[in-house]
This record gives structure tokens, C-alpha cells and sequence, in this order.
């Protein structure tokens, strides 16, 4: 098969190795969160969930993670791509790890793969996601490879 878009970049000490294909769906976390319950809602079955933020509090980002596991966001997942953290508050009492693990703690009960570094989202290197596209998924420590067909 032929691949429209290859994007490869700098894996993660964070990155839960694997290997996976499904539909990219995703965006930014907020968003995700707040259609909740409603008809927009996305269903997660066999699809890869991309995920990105911009100036919320590592909580919020938790509580946002943790609504969606309750939901059953992620029980037929079949990866996860973490974007750009961009712009992260800073809030009076530490938080006490990083972002990654933060998500890692969150979705530690699944086995599929996730891939840390995106360079999508809010910064200057913003590499297109092409949403409802099959992907491959290839996470390693040292790279991510998505092959979008």
C-alpha cells in the first residue's frame, strides 16, 4: 500500500514501546473532555487517540484523562500519541511528576502503545495530524515512526 505522509521523530524515555494500526482520532484534551456525553462524542474502538493541550494545570489534565477512563475512552484504544504540552500552568502546591508520567499513571491499566514528543499541537514545529486517517503506529524508546495511509 502506498503511504501519503510519514512523519518520524525523537522517541521518549516515557514512550510504552508497541506497535498498533486504527484510526487517528483526537485532538486537543479539552475539547475531548468537554464533549463527553454528548453526540460528538468520539468512540474509541480499534482507533488511535492524539492527544495535545495548551495552558492547563497538570490536575486539570488528570482530572480531563481520568474522566475519559471512566467513560471507557480507552478500553478498545489501540494507542495513544501525546503532542505538545504547551504553555503548562503553574500551580501553588507541586504536582510532583512530569506530564508524561502523569498520563502513563492514567492509562497505566491498558497494554497499547503510547508515544511521547509529537511535535503537534501549539509550537512552532506543528506537523499535520490527519484525523480519520488509518496510521501505523510504531513506538520505540529511541523513535515513533506514524505512517498514515
Amino acid at each position: 500500500m502506498e503511504h501519503l505522509y510519514v512523519i518520524h521523530y525523537l522517541g521518549s524515555k516515557y514512550n510504552r514501546e508497541g506497535n498498533s494500526t486504527g484510526q487517528l482520532v483526537g485532538g486537543n484534551l479539552t475539547m475531548l473532555h468537554t464533549m463527553l456525553g454528548s453526540d460528538t462524542s468520539l468512540t474509541m474502538d480499534n482507533k488511535i487517540l492524539f492527544i495535545e493541550e495548551i495552558g492547563e494545570y497538570k490536575y486539570h489534565i488528570d482530572r480531563m484523562l481520568q474522566s475519559l477512563k471512566r467513560a471507557g475512552y480507552f478500553k478498545n484504544c489501540k494507542g495513544v500519541i501525546v503532542g505538545d504540552m504547551t504553555k503548562l500552568r503553574k500551580n501553588t502546591t507541586l504536582w510532583g511528576t512530569s506530564v508524561e508520567q502523569l498520563v502513563l499513571d492514567a492509562l497505566a491499566e491498558y497494554d497499547f502503545p503510547i508515544a511521547f514528543n509529537m511535535p503537534a499541537g501549539h509550537e512552532d514545529d506543528n506537523r499535520a495530524m490527519i484525523l480519520g486517517r488509518t496510521i501505523e503506529l510504531k513506538v520505540e524508546k529511541e523513535k515513533t515512526t506514524v505512517v498514515f495511509q
